[in-house]
C-alpha cells in the first residue's frame, strides 16, 4: 500500500532456474568472498595429524608385544618387552643416520663456501 513493497517482492521463487542465485541483504551481485588465509596455528594442526596417527601405530604396537625378551649389549643385560627393545633399536638407527647426515651436510655446505670464494664461509649461514 502507498510506496511500501508488497511481501511478494521478496518472496523467493518456487522454481529458481539455475542462472538465478540468491543475492544476500549488503552484499553487490558479483562480489567475490575474500578467501581465508593460512595461519601458523592451521599450519600446526595440519602437520600434528600424521604425528598423531603414528603416535596411534606406536601405541597399538606397543599393546601387542609385550612379551620379554633377553637383551645384551656389550657387558649389559637385562629383559625388555619386544615392543620397547624393537623401538629402541629404531630409536638408536634414527639418531645414527641424522648424525652421519648432519656430517654430511656440513661438509656439503663447506665445499659450496670454498667454491663461491667465500672467506667466511665456515660461520656463515646458507640463506
Amino acid at each position: 500500500m502507498g510506496n511500501q513493497p508488497d511481501d511478494e517482492d521478496n518472496a523467493p521463487l518456487a522454481n529458481p532456474e539455475p542462472g538465478d542465485v540468491p543475492v544476500e541483504a549488503g552484499v553487490e551481485p558479483g562480489a567475490t568472498s575474500e578467501a581465508i588465509l593460512s595461519t601458523r596455528t592451521s599450519r600446526a594442526w595440519i602437520r600434528l595429524l600424521p604425528v598423531l596417527v603414528i603416535l596411534v601405530v606406536i601405541l597399538v604396537f606397543v599393546f601387542q608385544n609385550p612379551k620379554d625378551v633377553k637383551v645384551s649389549l656389550f657387558t649389559f643385560s637385562g629383559t625388555l618387552p619386544l615392543s620397547v627393545a624393537l623401538l629402541g633399536a629404531v630409536i638408536l638407527g634414527a639418531l645414527m643416520a641424522l648424525a652421519l647426515g648432519s656430517v654430511r651436510i656440513f661438509q656439503l655446505r663447506k665445499q659450496v663456501h670454498r667454491k663461491l670464494g667465500d672467506p667466511e664461509g665456515d660461520t656463515r649461514r646458507l640463506r
